[in-house]
């Protein structure tokens, strides 16, 4: 494999103790090209913030080229991409929190970044109950043609992956270990899956051990890629939590599922609806939230079909437009009566689909 200058620069400049993403952010900002920091004078990396004298001592070292050579064996054995926050390709929406990745390691279809993301999250020991919550919010997720980011632990994460794989959306996998391991070690042909049809990334070099510290760390990568979290179920110190506190931080969406206040799965999700986190009972209540922001993955011409719309009411919200359109117009183009066109109507303003403005004028939402 082949790497490029900066590549090698960059897989360098992560070996470095005590260079963690943002002072990696801060020099790569301050000093542009990273293969430019190595014979950056010592005065000049002393003056930017946060690269104290022992830093930048450690920053001027001689590389390790074994474990720059190593590297190198490691990506070409396991067919391992990287992506770099110089890169065009990097997302976005990751690019833009306080402490980015600088550099994601990835297996599978690094195209899915480009796809509109949402995070699914929660407890490692998940009810019955909350297996069945997570597959159906992936499902509809994923039908909406949204990719659902998880991490790849026991439990709700696992459901989440599993569900989405089977759509063209699919699914991400951020891992608090290099992406040629795998944990925990019985998700072995989930993690094969994902490799041919999926997304594994990490911002951690690979032979990287699943350390527990790395966990709380990938979590600001699963919020960051998306435009919101999902949190099924979760304990009052579950890590989903951290999670969605991340998200917080990161202007995300943060939504949660209720559940019952004899259940300690529950505890963390009840507390987050306490604090202002969306009630999420279905698929519609995410859809309706953030389906305009994504378009639903619909071409230029056609509208976003809500999750769970169909029969009449889906002819109806489709004959509806931003422009307002009086109730007997609406009853002409769809060939029945106001009476029965009124009721449902009534149906979709309960679901947040339709308004009605003064002069019986009808206007389509969501």
């Amino acid at each position: 494999m082949q790497l490029t200058d900066s590549q090698i620069a960059l897989l360098r400049l992560l070996a470095v103790p005590g260079v963690g993403p943002r002072k990696a952010i801060d020099l790569l900002q301050h000093v542009g090209n990273p293969v430019d920091i190595f014979s950056t004078p010592a005065k000049s990396l002393g003056k930017i913030p946060g690269i104290h004298a022992a830093l930048t001592e450690a920053i001027l070292m001689p590389p390790d080229d074994a474990l720059l050579e190593g590297q190198v064996k490691l990506l070409e054995k396991f067919d391992v991409g990287m992506l770099s926050i110089l890169d065009d390709e990097f997302p976005e929406p990751l690019k833009r929190i306080y402490d980015p990745p600088v550099v994601l390691f990835y297996r599978g279809n690094i195209e899915l970044l480009k796809n509109p993301m949402l995070g699914i999250v929660g407890t490692r020991a998940p009810t019955s109950a909350g297996k069945r919550v997570t597959r159906e919010l992936s499902q509809g997720l994923a039908e909406a043609g949204i990719s659902v980011v998880s991490g790849f632990a026991r439990g709700v994460d696992t459901t989440a992956h599993e569900t989405a794989l089977r759509y063209p959306a699919s699914t991400i996998a951020v891992l608090g270990c290099g992406v040629d391991r795998v944990y925990p070690a019985e998700n072995r042909r989930l993690f094969e899956e994902m490799v041919t049809n999926g997304l594994i990334i990490s911002e951690f070099m690979v032979g990287t051990k699943p350390d527990a510290p790395n966990f709380p760390r990938r979590n600001r990568i699963i919020s960051g890629l998306s435009q919101g979290i999902v949190v099924v179920e979760a304990g009052a110190k579950s890590g989903a939590l951290i999670t969605a506190y991340m998200a917080l931080d990161q202007n995300r969406e943060v939504f949660a599922v209720p559940g019952s206040i004899y259940n300690n799965q529950s505890m963390g999700t009840n507390r987050l609806i306490q604090q202002g986190a969306k009630l999420v009972t279905g698929i519609d209540d995410i859809l309706q939230e953030i389906g305009g922001r994504f378009g639903l993955g619909v071409s230029q011409g056609q509208i976003a079909m809500p999750i769970g719309l169909d029969g009449e009411e889906a002819r109806i919200f489709e004959a509806l437009s931003s422009e307002p359109q009086h109730i007997d117009n609406l009853a002409e183009k769809l060939e029945t009566t106001t009476f029965a066109l009124l009721g449902l109507l009534l149906q979709l303003e309960l679901k947040g689909l339709a308004q009605q403005l003064p002069g019986k004028q009808f206007v389509r939402k969501g």
